[in-house]
């Protein structure tokens, strides 16, 4: 009869377990981040060169020079310094991003423009359901930037040094270790 007890061990156990990592799991909210996460977002499409992509995104034709308003939706919650923005990031089309918050309040976005694929993790939206895409942006806090073609040369100086700093690598300046083991241009 010694089976009873060992289910019920187990099953304390396991309860045990499961309040021990739910105890360990931190989640704050997210609205003090949303200028950072905007600014990561603004830092890599200008050091992409993507700023020009957005030409018809804000409803004008091709060829327009004119800044394009771009809202972006940012979890309410990040849990374990990881939260999730969707935003168009052209010329892909929209993604569901995950980034993260290190303990600086620096943010890291996860993956990169050439890895949304359905794999796990960051992807476009195309990959996801309507239902749960439309759940997200519901439930999400709303911000907005906008996208300059015609970014200053300052502002770009400015994204180059944060993306360095952030990711290691500046594909504009072509130079740091990065994290897509680019290699330095001496």
């Amino acid at each position: 009869m010694a089976r009873p007890y060992a289910v019920l061990y187990l099953s304390l156990a396991c309860a045990f377990a499961a309040q021990v990592c739910h105890a360990q799991s931190k989640s704050t909210d997210s609205q003090s981040v949303i200028p950072a996460v905007i600014q990561a977002v603004e830092d890599e499409i200008y050091d992409l060169h993507h700023e020009g992509n957005y030409f018809m995104v804000d409803g004008n034709s091709g060829g327009d020079s004119k800044p394009a308003p771009i809202n972006i939706y940012i979890s309410r919650e990040i849990s374990d310094g990881v939260g999730i923005a969707v935003y168009k990031d052209m010329p892909y089309g929209e993604v569901y991003r995950y980034f993260t918050v290190d303990e600086n309040g620096t943010v890291h976005l996860s993956g990169g423009p050439e890895t949304f694929l359905p794999i796990g993790g960051s992807m476009l939206t195309v990959y996801m359901s309507d239902e749960d895409v439309f759940k997200f942006i519901q439930t999400a806090y709303k911000g907005s930037f906008v996208v300059d073609p015609n970014v200053s040369s300052e502002r770009l100086k400015s994204a180059e040094s944060r993306q360095m700093q952030r990711t290691g690598y500046s594909f504009r300046l072509k130079r740091g270790a990065g994290p897509y083991n680019h290699k330095t241009k001496e």
